[in-house]
């Protein structure tokens, strides 16, 4: 490490410690912008370092060690809040909490533990999903009606979709590939670790907003309707009701996002609401510019094929089949981040362009929502294995009216739309089902017949 590069880090490091101690002044603000700016490896650094503080507070629930370290260390400083320990510290911070245990279990006056009250219940769900919570256990077998007691919802592929309720009402929605954690102390709390969410939050006690974080932003919730996306390096608010107050980590700066409004938390940008964009009609892949959110095996352009989605297995829980059935899958976003939404016409097509490597039938389905965000469902068509070639390149074009609702939502039939007219498109996805079949695909499209 070059002297240089010690002085930024330790400064860096100084300047994050205030961060998360809510002592940053405004000099101090610049002069970490500065940092953040001129040196790309501060921004990796900045990252690791909130994920480290977040995930401390969710796992050791922001305990008080002072009057442990006065057992442990009669000599040492009480520690008014663990928080506030500078990036260094940390360790500390961790061989505290695991002294904590040893010190309840040999003291023998562990107090007896009160019935642990559930915070929300699962009221829809469909797709791969996987939760953790109850003390790590991970549970692949979700059913709608199940009590929540905090913890973890992943959405493992692309056609994923989770609804649960708080006991006071409010509900979340989680769609395709998402991780969310979700906690109720006496204030509710979500933290957003990647893809998307949207809510729709009754009012909350005063002086106790809902609380949603991800890596680059915290959003306070007092009662409103909202949709949030996260990506590496930054957040997208959008409100649809009601007000939210939004504050960049990496400067504490925070604005006031009213409805019809979005703001983007990120590193170099003005934090500045803005009108929602109009709605468009036309959408087209660009995977030559990476993998991003996408959900697949990305491969780069190559002298023999254009950079590519492969599909990636699944495999679902073995309920009444002892051979366990697995989906090969892949997917992409589309009106998700700072995107304009994208919306369905009569006479929208959608254009497929990829290869497979042996004859399969494949699903082609896209995930909706509604202006407002809230679900309206996954729709989907089946072309037979005979339109597809072994090892050949293939063409599709698909009028919206051989989509149909996903028959693995038809419980909620009625509350869903009957076409995908007029809705807003939050990804396309398309897969073959339990056998491998080499599916990979270069390009999706959203067009109209003009554009054929």
């Amino acid at each position: 490490m070059s002297e240089k590069e010690k002085l930024w880090i330790e400064e860096l490091d100084a300047l994050l410690g205030k961060l998360v101690d809510d002592r940053l002044s405004v000099e101090d603000k610049a002069r970490l912008n500065d940092i953040l700016q001129a040196e790309p490896e501060a921004q990796e650094f900045y990252h690791e370092y909130l994920d480290l503080h977040g995930a401390l507070e969710e796992r050791l629930g922001i305990p008080d060690f002072s009057d442990l370290n006065a057992l442990i260390d009669p000599d040492a400083k009480a520690q008014p809040n663990p928080v506030s320990i500078p990036f260094g510290g940390w360790v500390w911070a961790i061989a505290a909490a695991v002294a904590i245990g040893i010190f309840i279990h040999f003291s023998g006056q562990q107090p007896e533990a009160e019935p642990e009250q559930s915070i929300a219940q699962i009221t829809r769900l469909s797709g791969p999903l996987l939760w953790t919570g109850d003390g790590g256990q991970v549970n692949r077998n979700l059913q709608a009606g199940s009590k929540l007691f905090g913890g973890t919802i992943e959405g493992m592929g692309p056609d994923a979709w989770f609804e649960l309720e708080f006991n006071d009402g409010s509900q979340v929605v989680i769609a395709g590939n998402s991780m969310l954690t979700i906690s109720d102390l006496g204030q509710k709390e979500l933290r957003l670790r990647e893809g998307s969410f949207s809510a729709n939050v009754m009012p909350q006690p005063e002086g106790k907003p809902m609380l949603v974080r991800t890596r680059s932003a915290l959003f306070e919730v007092m009662g409103t309707r909202f949709s949030v996306d996260a990506e590496l390096s930054s957040s997208t608010l959008t409100v649809n009701e009601g007000k939210v107050r939004a504050t960049r980590l990496s400067d504490g700066s925070t604005v006031e996002v009213s409805a019809k409004h979005r703001v983007v938390a990120a590193v170099g940008r003005v934090l500045v609401p803005e009108h929602m964009p109009e709605s468009v009609t036309l959408w087209q892949s660009h995977l030559e510019k990476g993998k991003k959110r996408n959900h697949g095996e990305w491969s780069p352009a190559n002298a023999s094929e254009p950079a590519h989605l492969k599909t990636v297995p699944y495999t679902l829980p073995a309920k009444d089949h002892q051979r366990q059935r697995t989906i090969h899958t892949l997917g992409m976003p589309v009106s998700s981040g700072d995107h304009p939404p994208v919306i369905l016409q009569p006479e929208s097509k959608v254009r497929v362009r990829g290869r497979i490597a042996s004859s399969h039938r494949i699903w082609f389905g896209m995930t909706l929502s509604r202006e407002n965000g809230d679900f309206a469902g996954r729709f989907q068509t089946i072309l037979p294995a005979e339109r597809f070639k072994d090892g050949e390149p293939f063409e599709v074009v698909l009028n919206l009216n051989e989509y149909r609702l996903d028959p693995s939502l038809s419980q909620w039939a009625e509350s869903l739309p009957k076409a995908p007219y007029g809705l807003i498109v939050k990804s396309v996805w398309c897969h073959t089902l339990w056998d491998p079949a080499g599916l990979q695909v270069s390009e999706i499209a959203l067009t109209t017949p003009s554009e054929q």
